[in-house]
């Protein structure tokens, strides 16, 4: 519910229409972006690894 009127106050301040019906899906894009920030605050260089690559040599085939 607090959560719900912080989206609504932001909209209003910023001057934006308010419909109830994208309040369900504004929170749920703040709450992915909260768990991104998260996982960046955890593992600040995380985007300076190599990633790894497992090649299965079964898949490879030369047909």
């Amino acid at each position: 519910m607090e959560k719900t009127n912080m989206i609504r106050q932001g909209l209003y301040l910023q001057g934006l229409p308010v419909y109830e019906a994208d309040i369900p899906f504004i929170h749920n894009i703040l709450c992915t972006m909260n768990q991104a920030q998260a996982s960046l605050t955890a593992f600040p260089h995380l985007n300076q690894e190599v990633p790894m690559t497992i090649v299965d040599k079964a898949l490879m085939r030369d047909e």
